[in-house]
């Protein structure tokens, strides 16, 4: 959808990523869930654009719900990903979150976020792999 000239979405009110387009081609920020690829794909081609015009993917953080696409960009399009230093061992799996979400004003939330994320393959998000990330 887009929101406002060359910015467009891609997701939901649960977990959203932001594509942004110029006259080289289209920057991320961030990348979903493994679910999201097709709906990226659709909305590459209503903006007339397709994975080949991906520069980069810039991670905001290492959470699952924002590498989703990520490494599938990176492994069959060469597409680079770029996250901050701090965040890479999260990104690639090495270390744990240190705060998790399971408070008691914030179950119900969480159990929404955990029921859409299994819908759109957030389990199945790759983090072993990346050594092409740049930090």
């Amino acid at each position: 959808m887009e929101l406002a000239p060359h910015l467009h979405t891609v997701g939901s009110d649960i977990v959203t990523f932001y594509l942004v387009e110029d006259e080289t081609g289209v920057t991320m920020i961030d990348a979903g869930l493994p679910g999201h690829w097709r709906e990226l794909v659709d909305e590459l081609t209503a903006m007339s654009r397709s994975l080949d015009d991906i520069r980069g993917v810039l991670l905001t953080h290492g959470d699952s719900d924002h590498r989703g696409v990520a490494e599938r960009l990176r492994s069959e399009h060469n597409v680079p990903i770029h996250i901050h230093e701090a965040d890479a061992p999260l990104a690639r799996g090495e270390a744990r979150k240190k705060n998790p979400p399971w408070g008691p004003l914030r179950i119900m939330a969480t159990l929404g976020f955990l029921w859409y994320a299994v819908r759109l393959g957030g389990v199945k998000a790759r983090s072993s792999l990346f050594p092409g990330w740049r930090t």
